[in-house]
């Protein structure tokens, strides 16, 4: 059986028990505060991250894992595994796919590491990492281990909807006048990922619409949820992503539901009140 070691970055925003029960190995992201670094969960908490954005006039910025970071993760696990799976960001939004790969092609790496671009970020690119670790517990070789995550990739969808505009505005993502319309009409961009790109899909009017949405949303798409995983996860509205998962319970068949938290780097963007849910169609 070959011994397979599942890594992956901070974005992925894996819930804790997931990451101590398939032991796999999380590298962070930093994120700055000015003159101050952080590294992604480790140097600072969620809860932390969003006290200190919602208390700065400004963003703070993210930096990508560097080469040297992975290179030194490889290292840790070389010798102890028979293969090394890297499960990154998407490579659309930083330079930390490119990272992965550049460590990977160092002389006696090259051959034991897999780097795959998620496209994908947050719980969505979390439940790729997931499946390959319970994969990779189960014995699966690394051929059947990366065609599957491939297969999910291609197969994975996005929503994610935004409280707030705030966030958006600070990072320049949008003007203030846009963000101050959107406030006063309490309108709620739905996010998703096209080809490992973030783009608006739709907007809600009004934050009592948006669970609503989303079932209408799923019901539309026709899945059987009945053999796949749903990852659902918030910045810091757990009350609503929880009422999220009982209404997708009421109205679906589920197999699992992942739950989790929005991330630091993420969050930078997404700012605090944002819900997402991250899901497989097997229908084209």
């Amino acid at each position: 059986m070959e011994r397979i070691k599942i890594i992956t970055d901070s974005v992925s925003d894996i819930p804790s028990e997931y990451i101590k029960k398939y032991d796999i190995e999380v590298v962070p992201l930093t994120i700055n505060f000015g003159s101050k670094s952080y590294k992604d969960k480790v140097d600072i908490s969620i809860e932390e991250f969003y006290k200190m954005v919602e208390e700065s006039e400004d963003l703070p910025t993210t930096s990508q894992i560097t080469p040297v970071e992975f290179i030194d993760t490889y290292k840790k696990f070389i010798d102890s595994y028979d293969h090394l799976i890297v499960i990154t960001m998407s490579s659309k939004l930083s330079g930390t796919y490119q990272s992965a790969v550049t460590a990977s092609q160092i002389e006696g790496i090259s051959e034991k590491v897999t780097v795959i671009d998620s496209k994908g970020i947050t719980l969505g690119q979390g439940l790729l990492v997931i499946e390959a670790a319970r994969m990779a517990s189960n014995g699966k070789n690394k051929e059947d281990i990366i065609n599957r995550i491939n297969q999910m990739i291609d197969r994975l969808e996005y929503i994610i909807v935004v409280d707030t505009l705030e966030n958006l505005k600070k990072g320049g993502r949008i003007s203030s006048t846009k963000a101050f319309i959107g406030e006063k009409l309490k309108i709620k961009p739905v996010l998703t990922m096209d080809n490992g790109n973030i783009i608006v899909m739709d907007k809600i009017r009004g934050r009592k619409k948006i669970i609503k949405w989303i079932i209408k949303t799923l019901k539309k798409k026709s899945i059987d949820f009945s053999n796949k995983t749903i990852g659902i996860n918030h910045a810091m509205a757990e009350d609503m992503a929880k009422d999220l998962m009982e209404k997708v319970k009421e109205n679906f068949d589920v197999k699992e539901i992942v739950f989790g938290e929005v991330g630091c780097t993420v969050g930078v963007y997404a700012g605090t009140g944002a819900i997402a849910i991250h899901f497989q169609n097997d229908i084209y």
